[in-house]
């Protein structure tokens, strides 16, 4: 067993490459007792995102957003949009998710399905996600799909890559019919709110390890400290606070398995003046302490 983890940069997005670039796609079985943090933390990539809970349900945070995702449900992540998923009751919840690139649906850059079957999604500000039940006809039709993209890129028989595109562009026709109607030609898919709070991000993980004031947070998104708190609450329903707390115990976390250093030093590290403070907002997050944590997962890091 391994600890898994989302790599980003100071921008919140996703490191990881999906796929390769002759076949742009990327099939995960996430076990969230797996992950570092016990969730997938704040991120978004370039990729459509495409989940579908296998066991237990699970909360998808999209933005300022957030859907209960119950096993047999789906989500949509539109391209660019931040999204973090975490447990509903336990971390035993398991989902797969499908990331690939709108190229394997849109084909050639410039191209008429690109034009008028995918860049019009990708967008557009009213659909950074779609959530899919099988109570609903054309959503039971995604999920299939859904499933049968997830079953070949496991069983892998010859020429799997093109049912699986083929796939894919079924379920892109199914959700298309339904909210074509729906779409707004060229609506940017960041609102200004969005592109503030990535800014403070920026801010807070390059700076997390040093005594931050919600002044300093709200001067590097160049807006007031009342709006800066309004804009975290609208987008990431969190305060700024908060935020600075969640990613300080990440970092406290990537410590405790990475290094032998004391944990007293790990506060220090993480921006913690008190080993006693850092001691109960680590277990606040984690469900542990700092010692337990690392007893539990250092056997598995590699």
């Amino acid at each position: 067993m391994q600890v898994a983890k989302i790599e980003v940069d100071d921008n919140l997005q996703e490191t990881t490459k999906h796929g390769s670039h002759s076949f742009p796609i990327a099939i995960y079985t996430d076990k969230f007792n797996l992950f570092q943090d016990g969730h997938i933390r704040w991120h978004w990539h370039k990729e459509l995102q495409f989940s579908y809970s296998l066991c237990d349900r699970m909360y998808f945070s999209v933005e300022n957003q957030k859907v209960i995702l119950k096993p047999g449900e789906g989500i949509m992540v539109n391209s660019n949009v931040l999204h973090q998923i975490k447990p509903y009751d336990n971390n035993e919840c398991m989902m797969f998710s499908i990331v690939f690139h709108p190229i394997l649906i849109g084909g050639t850059e410039e191209s008429i399905i690109e034009k008028k079957y995918v860049n019009p999604i990708l967008q557009s500000s009213d659909f950074k996600f779609i959530y899919l039940t099988p109570d609903i006809q054309w959503q039971k039709n995604i999920l299939k799909c859904l499933k049968k993209v997830f079953l070949l890129s496991n069983e892998k028989p010859y020429g799997y890559e093109l049912e699986i595109r083929n796939f894919l562009s079924s379920l892109w026709l199914n959700l298309l019919r339904e909210i074509k109607r729906d779409i707004k030609e060229c609506a940017a898919v960041f609102s200004f709110d969005e592109e503030r709070v990535k800014l403070a991000l920026q801010y807070i993980h390059r700076y997390y390890s040093e005594d931050i004031l919600l002044h300093n947070i709200a001067m590097a998104a160049n807006i007031s400290k009342s709006e800066c708190c309004r804009s975290f609450k609208r987008v990431l329903r969190v305060t700024p606070f908060q935020y600075l707390m969640e990613y300080r115990i990440s970092k406290a976390c990537e410590l405790l398995l990475k290094s032998k250093d004391s944990i007293s030093n790990i506060a220090f590290q993480v921006g913690f003046n008190g080993t006693s403070y850092f001691g109960r907002v680590f277990k606040r997050y984690m469900k542990r302490t700092p010692s337990e944590y690392r007893s539990r997962y250092l056997k598995y890091y590699k």
